[in-house]
Formats: C-alpha cells, structure tokens, sequence
C-alpha cells in the first residue's frame, strides 16, 4: 500500500485519497501506508490544511485552535462545490453539491432536447444561478461542473456522439458553453446511464464492485461499474443496451429497426398507449396512469420490463454482477417494472450467476443522475495526481 511503481507515493494527493477513504487517518497511519519518511508526511498534511482539503477531525486533541496538532484528520467535503446537471429527454434537473456529492440545493424542469444545446443549456445555466442563490454559494466556489447526458458521449473529446437522435447535439463543443462564466473550472460531458451506476455503487453499494444500472424512462439505456471502476468501453459506447437488436418489425427513432427501445422505452409505450386513447406523452404520465391500475398501462409497462429483462439476462450470463439496479422515471413503476425484468432475467440467466444476484430499484432514485455526475467531478477533481498539481501551483 502506497507503493506505486516500486516507489514510496510522494504526493500529498496520495495522503489525501487515504485520508477520504478512511484508510489512514492518523500521522503515524500514514506513515506506515505511504511509506514516507514522518517529515515528509508531515509537510504534505501542512499543505493539505492550508489548502482547505482536510480539517482535524472532531474530538481530536488538535481540533481546537490551540493545543499540539491534532492526530486524526477527516477531509474537507465543504472545501468546494460542484455544479451537476442531469439531462433526459424531456427533462432537467441541476444541483449545487459538496466535494462528497452531498446536493445542497436542486431545481430543474422540463426540457426539449430537440430545441438544441444552446437553448438547452442556457435553460441549465439559469438554474445554476438559482441553486447558487439558494445555497448561499458563489460561483467562485465552484470547482467543477459535470453534465450527464441521455446520449453517448465519445469518451476521446467529450463530444455527443448521436448523430441520428439527437443532431443538434451531435458534436457539439458543450465545454465551451461554460468557458467565460467558469473560466479554468473543468466540464466533465458523461452518458446519464454511465454516472448513475457510477453514484449508485460509490453511495449505495460501495462494498458491491460489480453493479450494472439500468436507466429506464423515455430512453433506455445502462451503465456499469466493473471491479469497483466505471467502466466506458474503449470509446465511451459500452451500455448502449436500448439499440440493441431484438428481432421486432418497429421502426426506432434512430432509424433502425427490431431496437429494444421500440419495446420498452417510455417514448414507445406513450405511443401505444395513445392508440389506446390514453392521455400519455411522458415517462411520469406512463407511471401515474400504472399506479392507478389502468390494466392497458400495467400490461404494457410489465411487458417492457420483460423485454428489457431479456436483455440484461444476457449481460448476467456475460458479466456476472452481483446487483442489478433499475432507475429513471420509469422505475417508479417500481414492482410492475421490476416484476417483468426479474422474471426475464431468473428465466433467462444461469443459476450460479442469479443465485446472490440482486435485482432492485435505485436506493438513489431521482438523484442517481446528479449525484452520479458530481461524484464523477470530484474522484477526477481529487485524484491523487490532480490534487499533487493544484498545490505545485500554489
């Protein structure tokens, strides 16, 4: 621990990682973990208090003003704050968050995807200067901003990369948007799906490594996180389980034909739904007509969760996760979504890869998405090789 290479770790940005994950909290701590001579610990924790990044930890014998320095030492979740912003289909919500993806303040509403990133976006711009507001925080605290997106994101440049469904978007340079009010402060650009699971297991099941996500609401999609890392593909494209072919004769909205999405995703079953003359249009007119026991809603929603069932019974036998966990707004169906995908998955997945699996709806709910994409922020905000550049610059 704390060799990296066939060297001691130097950097204060490796006491730090410890230090947030409780691994070593005290100097002599640290000095067995790092491998670091105690002066050298020493001058890197100095830096680090001076920083803001760690404070004496209460009851500490050092943690008032006077008194020999304290032993133990907790890092500084409220030395910065995120900006995160959560984008669907057909809606928006934003957070100011602490450096733990702690939300402070949200707000949010509907959006048009298809009105094009700069409407959008200054849509999302004015509900960060409402959550700033009402936090009480400046923007001048804000370390970092992160934006979860419904669309693939081509993990090279940062890019939307979808070109048949959402065009406007499609590579679209959205870090500049931000460039002259947050001049220096880093956009992070992720699929939605992908920073769920990502905030799902770090705040839900941290001691799970392997976890797959499913976002289901107008668009269907999925995230992984694979021995404890979130895991992308070589491109940014891994998840994209919603366009996977299922053999149907339905046309998707990106041309294709047979996609799960035809099947499953809250756009498709709106449409049947109105052919049903049902009132639906959105993912939570879907849910509500489901909660009120409408047989047509109840049967097209479990059907979904069948089909979508069917193909995570496939990633199961692939992958071996040990939780499967379901969110987005169709999710708040809850069992009559869940119903469907666990009978798939249990019909369709060997025993041994079902036997411990767990299949359940998001512990996060409506916040997996912002507190995914503040998480996502602070881990490359943090990062110990991050951390050892800020305070070379100080």
């Amino acid at each position: 621990m704390g060799i990296r290479n066939g060297r001691a770790a130097a950097g204060a940005g490796h006491l730090l990682d410890m230090i947030r994950n409780k691994r070593a909290r005290t100097r002599s701590e640290l000095v067995r973990a790092s491998g670091m001579a105690r002066a050298t610990v020493e001058n890197r924790l100095t830096g680090l208090l001076e920083a803001g990044y760690i404070v004496y930890g209460a009851g500490s014998p050092g943690s008032a003003s006077v008194g020999r320095p304290a032993e133990v030492f907790e890092f500084n979740h409220r030395s910065g704050t995120v900006l995160a912003a959560d984008l669907g289909l057909d809606h928006c919500r934003v957070a100011v968050t602490d450096l733990d993806a702690g939300i402070l303040a949200s707000a949010g509403g509907p959006v048009d995807m298809d009105s094009g990133p700069e409407h959008v976006l200054r849509e999302v711009d004015e509900h960060f200067t409402a959550v700033l507001e009402r936090s009480g925080k400046a923007a001048a605290e804000v370390r970092a901003i992160a934006l979860a997106l419904p669309g693939l994101v081509e993990a090279a440049t940062g890019r939307v990369n979808s070109p048949t469904m959402m065009g406007k978007w499609h590579a679209y340079y959205l870090r500049g948007f931000f460039a002259e009010r947050f001049a220096k402060v880093p956009v992070h650009l992720e699929n939605r799906a992908h920073v769920m699971a990502l905030g799902e297991q770090r705040k839900q099941w941290p001691d799970t490594p392997d976890l797959l996500m499913v976002d289901a609401g107008m668009s269907i999609g999925s995230g992984l996180v694979l021995d404890g890392r979130l895991f992308r593909g070589s491109l940014g494209a891994a998840g994209d389980i919603g366009h996977l072919n299922r053999g149907g004769s339905r046309v998707c909205r990106c041309g294709s034909v047979g996609c799960l999405e035809t099947e499953a995703a809250g756009w498709a079953i709106a449409r049947d739904l109105r052919s049903m003359d049902r009132e639906a249009r959105t993912a939570a007119d879907i849910v509500a007509l489901t909660r009120e026991g409408d047989p047509d809603a109840v049967g097209l929603v479990r059907q979904a969760g069948r089909a979508i069932g069917s193909v995570v019974a496939d990633l199961v036998g692939v992958l071996n996760p040990s939780v499967v966990t379901v969110g987005g707004a169709l999710a708040e169906a809850r069992e009559t979504l869940l119903a469907g995908i666990r009978e798939a998955v249990y019909a369709g997945s060997h025993p041994l890869a079902t036997r411990d699996l767990q299949i359940t709806h998001s512990l996060l709910g409506g916040d997996a998405g912002l507190v995914g994409a503040a998480t996502l922020a602070s881990e490359q905000l943090l990062a110990p090789e991050a951390i050892d550049a800020q305070l070379s610059k100080g």
